[in-house]
């Protein structure tokens, strides 16, 4: 994939997902083989999972929004730079945390692994 499409492609799914509440966009994005690398050991490969998860998350956050600071792409692999920002709607609390996420293409264009590295900002 053209360098500048998997930037495109990553930068636009996670505005979707997070931004536009579209969890649509797991459908159109993740591979059937889907493998989410820091999810718990039993999450089933997929987009259903990560769509339970996402649904879940946003419920509990639905002023949630995240922004793509960098993006890279070596290969078949985009690695990002993410800044999350939202509220906690139970308790009122301020979700705000940094990192990073890599990120495996398959030839047809969509996620087949990622792993991921967080923390909050204070």
């Amino acid at each position: 994939m053209d360098p500048q499409k998997a930037k495109d492609l990553v930068c636009r799914y996670f505005h979707r997902l997070l931004n536009e509440k579209d969890i649509a966009v797991c459908d159109e994005v993740l591979s059937p083989a889907y493998v989410d690398h820091d999810a718990p050991p039993e999450t089933p490969p997929g987009p259903a999972s990560i769509k339970d998860f996402v649904s879940g998350f946003l419920d509990d956050h639905p002023d949630m929004c995240v922004t793509v600071e960098d993006v890279s792409v070596r290969d078949n692999k985009v690695a990002a730079r993410l800044t999350w920002k939202g509220t906690n709607r139970h308790t009122g609390a301020l979700f705000h945390q940094v990192g990073a996420v890599i990120i495996v293409l398959d030839e047809a264009g969509r996620f087949v692994e990622r792993w991921s590295a967080y923390e909050p900002v204070n």
